[in-house]
């Protein structure tokens, strides 16, 4: 092979490369500026509710379940920011990509951030930045970190991210409780509804309980789901398990990602929470 023609190459991988690096170091300064926005809107004049009185007022599924997860906490948490590792397709029949992820979440009120990178190599193959920021959601899917492969926004993407957020909030229960952005309606005593209201937006979620009292999986029909090129709305379950305590706070260590598409479930989604730090 011709020594020129290597050297051209060479010269395009490593410019690539360094291109995907500077990319990488101002997505994380403008996710740090993001987290920094998230801290200072975790500590605003946002209402105080006390666990005890809240509990009163949960339908008896719900009461259990948060019993058992708040067991040895009595403070409202405000803030969190989480660890994962897991597992990622984009098809029925693709195979799976590894991945790892750092979320960063309002307690008190909507909002998160949401990073990760995929591939096992020091370069990703992809990254992917979801935001919800004062009820208005955003997206950006980046492949090798420089050509985008999808930036969702706009109304799909409001509920969207916020009906993921009513159901991640296992992560950091206290937002479950009732409060000016969180209803419940009882259906059985393994059943029961959770609304998340902000602004004029509204999303809902089935939760569905053991016998244990613990979060089995959820249900939501709030979820748009990108397919060919445009948003369709499509039955979403999160499924829970492996329950663990962190700082005090029982929760889901565990969780899988479906789509519950017509005449078959579609995983595309298996993380772990490898650790997570809460501010009260």
């Amino acid at each position: 092979m011709d020594l020129r023609f290597l050297l051209i190459i060479s010269g395009i991988i490593v410019s690539l490369a360094i291109l995907s690096i500077i990319i990488t170091i101002d997505v994380k300064l403008k996710v740090k500026k993001g987290i920094a926005i998230l801290r200072d809107l975790s500590f605003d004049k946002t209402p105080l509710y006390s666990i005890e009185h809240s509990l009163a007022s949960c339908p008896k599924p719900v009461k259990i379940y948060l019993e058992h997860a708040l067991a040895l906490q009595n403070k409202m948490i405000h803030f969190a920011s989480l660890k994962q590792i897991g597992e990622f397709r984009t098809s029925i029949d693709g195979e799976w990509s590894p991945m790892r992820a750092d979320g960063h979440f309002l307690a008190m009120k909507p909002g998160f951030i949401w990073k990760s990178r995929f591939g096992s190599g020091f370069i990703p193959t992809k990254t992917a930045w979801l935001e919800l920021l004062d009820g208005k959601g955003f997206g950006s899917v980046k492949f090798l970190g420089l050509f985008t492969i999808l930036s969702p926004s706009g109304y799909e993407a409001d509920i969207s991210l916020l009906s993921r957020y009513l159901m991640e909030s296992i992560w950091f229960p206290t937002a479950l409780l009732p409060s000016n952005y969180i209803s419940w309606k009882e259906i059985d005593d393994l059943n029961a509804i959770a609304t998340l209201s902000y602004g004029t937006q509204h999303v809902s979620a089935q939760f569905t309980f053991n016998e244990h009292g613990d979060i089995a999986y959820i249900t939501s029909h709030d979820k748009y789901r990108d397919f060919k090129g445009s948003f369709e709305k499509e039955q979403f379950t999160l499924h829970c398990k492996n329950y663990q305590i962190f700082q005090h706070i029982r929760i889901p260590s565990e969780v899988e990602f479906i789509w519950n598409l017509e005449g078959k479930d579609f995983c595309y989604g298996k993380f772990k929470i490898t650790s997570i730090k809460y501010k009260f």
